[in-house]
């Protein structure tokens, strides 16, 4: 199979948790110094929370501000919380003296009629805006009468996105005064185990930071707190002003022990995929660049600064052109160019020379040219700089090509922003990933079919089981490697996964309905923003139904709320801003042929079936550990298997024997220039020089010409080199409470009818029919081993009767196999002797 290259990746550039509770002064009390202590104005911050809770990358995040007021007239009191852009508000509260106030979520045009009386009264204030790259901004305020508390309580939720191999919970901290009691914490629950956790403040020195935070993790949960005392939230120790303003950002990973992760909660399943150890697909790149007018001065040096250093991360197999456009249109190349060391030179002397130029032709022309010539081909991924531009156009664009738009803001960092956008798309792993699940098994699926996988993401695919009631769960990903088709199968036992999700108390219990809801939604809405007509009616109508189904505020929803005015009620919106002004996979597993077959397992024991006597023979080979000999070795298929021997841990006073077994196995086709590497810890392909490599925990499919290699998860990999030659690894996995013992590996030869007569090495020597004679059989020095006399090979030896195990159907039992015994290494059986058969390494 010829190395799969990426669907060309266009980049286009054009121009076109904040938490806080305080008192709102009036003018007059402007420049007017804070009063001593953690009191402003006669309103007391004493109490400001933030609580979340993490479940299998669903957040689920609570912001609870309380307040007195300690002046004697009635006080305004803010509430402000900046929350990230792609978080769903689901509930606010505000408490007055026992009295709560609940916010409602309503279709929007509902609550605009609402909205639009209260208006007319002159009781209205708008709660949500857009604020900054990542967050949008939660405010309210009330009027609280002298001596009275106020509480303020806001949840959001939302699915953290793995990036660059973390997720990322962001936290804006900003309360504007000193506060008695102020708490960060974060409780995390992943059922695949933590691997890495990590946060960090960027308006504390780590000195301070090392005693307000702790961080934790074992196993499946992780803990974070951020908890400073009075002083430590000092700008200065004499200070009565806040030093806390800035970001808190908490990252973590998970255990990739397996690529894939299910899980099955109350009818409801989520689909974690995110492989590993493959390597990067070749790519197209063509970067299309805006040099019309308004891309004059800093923007366009920003973007010419990012291509260049873009340029120097571009690999030399992918192929690369760019687009000049403003009246009209100029590329570089009349075609895409390999991405050599000459040509990258090249195009790094046409990047600075580029220059701002002419005016932009009309956006529904360009939209055209880019579908006409992209033709569904390629993903478009467009990049939009600062505020003032077409961003609705920009994102259709993309959405229309399979691509998404990104807001560049105006900063210093710009080019580092073009940079870090790229490295998200500059790794694809997988292209025309399919996702797949038992037929008539599952209803109402999310996005289930992806273009790409990208290396440091994931993706997530939700749904509902149609039976609640099944045995067992399966989940099938295909797609398209650099170097040949994967299949990644998961197996969820039900009863395993109720076992392992009891820990109910840490966790929210219906946390994958509402993922499952909250990742439809996001996408009904990404489907809706370039459908048209009923299509667009259908997508709108489904998506409202699920926001006020589960109480979240989207685009089409308004949260309202009731909050006391002067004896009156007053009415307020909360709107979400915007950005702009499978088919099931057969089972793939091995099934023992009834076929001759050859083996090699254990200590090592050497099994040659004879088909034509209904009789087998055995043989061990005694080396040292490191020792790798040749079992087999074609030079007409080019196939070539070699073992290398691992022994027992022995103390050196130990003088027993010691056992010894496979411990590696190298098989090679030279024609393919293909090699595997497998372990009993881990599976390594190469195919020429890209590599990608496996963990007994996967249970994947690769496939290409002439080539098929199965990993069936801890238990065996079947490799087969087209019709006629299949080989099985067994795992062997010994009891962790022997530490004598190694885990090892079985190696069996069950097709090789379309092996050379030129096949040899310790097992490929028998491949082909060869005869011997037993006779004289007599009790041996064991009553139960008889010993006989056997003639093979022109050669008159004596062997003994036994038994070894087949271990193909079970690694852990293994079935009997009878076997006269060959002596000595196998001498007088073998060609040669056994060192004839040793070789300098595994490949």
């Amino acid at each position: 199979m010829a190395s799969a290259r990426w669907p060309c990746l266009i980049l286009a550039l054009l121009s076109s948790l904040a938490v806080s509770g305080f008192p709102r002064s009036p003018s007059r009390q402007l420049g007017k110094r804070s009063l001593p202590g953690a009191v402003v104005n006669g309103i007391e911050v004493y109490s400001t929370k933030v609580s979340c809770k993490v479940t299998s990358r669903f957040a689920h995040n609570v912001v609870t501000t309380r307040a007195v007021n300690h002046a004697d007239t009635a006080k305004e009191v803010s509430f402000d919380v900046e929350l990230p852009k792609t978080a769903f508000i689901t509930n606010f509260t505000l408490t007055i003296d026992g009295v709560t106030y609940p916010g409602n979520v309503k279709e929007k045009e509902v609550a605009k009629k609402q909205y639009e009386k209260a208006v007319s009264q002159g009781k209205t204030a708008g709660l949500v805006k857009a604020s900054g790259r990542k967050l949008e901004k939660f405010t309210v305020s009330v009027n609280v009468a002298a001596g009275s508390k106020v509480t303020f309580e806001l949840t959001y939720e939302e699915l953290l996105k793995r990036h660059k191999g973390k997720y990322e919970m962001y936290l804006k901290v900003q309360p504007k005064q000193l506060v008695k009691h102020f708490e960060i914490t974060a409780d995390i629950f992943e059922p695949q185990g933590i691997s890495t956790l990590d946060a960090e403040a960027s308006f504390i020195t780590n000195d301070l930071l090392g005693s307000a935070l702790t961080k934790s993790f074992s196993g499946k949960k992780g803990h974070v707190s951020f908890k400073p005392s009075l002083d430590q939230q000092r700008s200065c120790p004499t200070c009565t002003d806040s030093l806390l303003k800035g970001d808190f950002i908490i990252t973590y990973d998970v255990n990739r022990e397996s690529p894939a992760n299910v899980q099955i909660v109350n009818g409801y399943f989520v689909h974690f995929f995110a492989p590993q150890g493959l390597p990067v697909v070749p790519k197209n790149v063509v970067f299309v660049i805006d040099v019309s007018g308004s891309m004059h001065g800093r923007k366009m040096e920003q973007t010419k600064d990012a291509l260049l250093k873009i340029l120097d991360d571009i690999k030399e197999d992918d192929y690369l052109n760019f687009v000049l456009f403003s009246g009209d249109v100029t590329t570089w190349k009349d075609s895409l160019v390999q991405a050599t060391p000459e040509n990258i030179q090249k195009a790094r002397e046409f990047v600075r020379n580029i220059r701002d130029q002419g005016s932009v032709s009309k956006p529904e022309k360009i939209q055209e040219n880019v579908r006409n010539a992209i033709g569904g081909k390629f993903p478009l991924y467009n990049l939009g700089f600062g505020n003032n531009l077409n961003y609705n156009f920009l994102e259709s664009m993309a959405l229309e090509n399979h691509g998404l738009a990104r807001r560049i803001y105006e900063d210093s960092d710009a080019n580092l922003q073009l940079q870090g956008f790229y490295e998200e798309v500059a790794n694809p792993l997988l292209t025309s990933v399919e996702v797949g699940y038992p037929e008539n098994a599952i209803q109402d699926l999310t996005q289930n079919t992806y273009q790409h996988f990208y290396d440091g993401s994931e993706i997530v695919v939700a749904g509902r089981l149609a039976d609640e009631d099944m045995n067992s769960f399966r989940a099938d990903v295909k797609g398209h490697g650099a170097i040949n088709d994967l299949t990644f199968t998961e197996e969820v036992d039900m009863k395993e996964m109720e076992e392992a999700l009891k820990e109910r108390d840490y966790i929210f219990g219906n946390y994958i309905e509402r993922l499952w809801a909250y990742l439809t939604i996001e996408q009904l809405l990404e489907k809706r923003k370039n459908a048209q007509g009923k299509e667009k009616e259908k997508l709108t109508a489904q998506a409202l139904d699920l926001s006020l189904k589960y109480h979240f505020v989207t685009p089409l929803t308004s949260m309202v709320v009731t909050k006391p005015e002067d004896n009156e009620n007053q009415t307020a919106i909360a709107d979400k801003p915007g950005e702009a002004l499978s088919p099931f996979a057969p089972t793939a597993s091995y099934q023992p042929p009834v076929t001759p077959y050859y083996y090699v397992d254990g200590d090592p024991h050497f099994i040659i079936q004879v088909p034509e006597k209904d009789d087998a023979i055995c043989f061990n080979i005694d080396e040292d550990p490191g020792t790798v000999l040749r079992l087999i070795q074609d030079p007409v298929t080019g196939l070539t298997v070699n073992g290398q021997i691992i022994g027992e841990k022995r103390s050196s006073q130990d003088s027993q024997p010691r056992k010894t077994y496979f411990g590696k196995l190298g098989i090679a086709n030279a024609h393919l220039d293909f090699w595997i590497e497998v372990t009993p810890e881990r599976i390594t392909l190469w195919n020429g020089a890209a590599q990608s490599t496996f963990s007994w925990l996967d249970t994947v499919m690769v496939t290409q010409d002439g080539l098929s290699v199965m990993i069936n998860k801890k238990k065996n990999m079947v490799v087969s080199f087209g019709d006629g030659a299949t080989f099985v690894v067994v795992l062997h996995q010994v009891w962790k409470k022997q530490p004598n013992h190694h885990d090892f590996l079985g190696f069996y030869v069950v097709d090789s009818h379309r092996m050379s007569t030129q096949t040899h090495g310790l097992l490929g020597q028998f491949f082909h029919p060869f005869d011997f004679k037993v006779s004289d059989i007599h009790p041996g020095s064991d009553p139960t081993k008889p010993d006989a006399t056997m003639v093979v090979k022109n050669h008159r030896l004596t062997v003994t009767r036994g038994s070894q195990k087949d271990y193909r159907k079970d690694a852990s039992i293994g079935v009997k196999v009878a076997c006269w015994f060959v002596h000595d290494n196998g001498q007088g059986l073998i060609d040669g002797i056994h060192s004839d058969y040793i070789v300098p390494d595994l490949f």
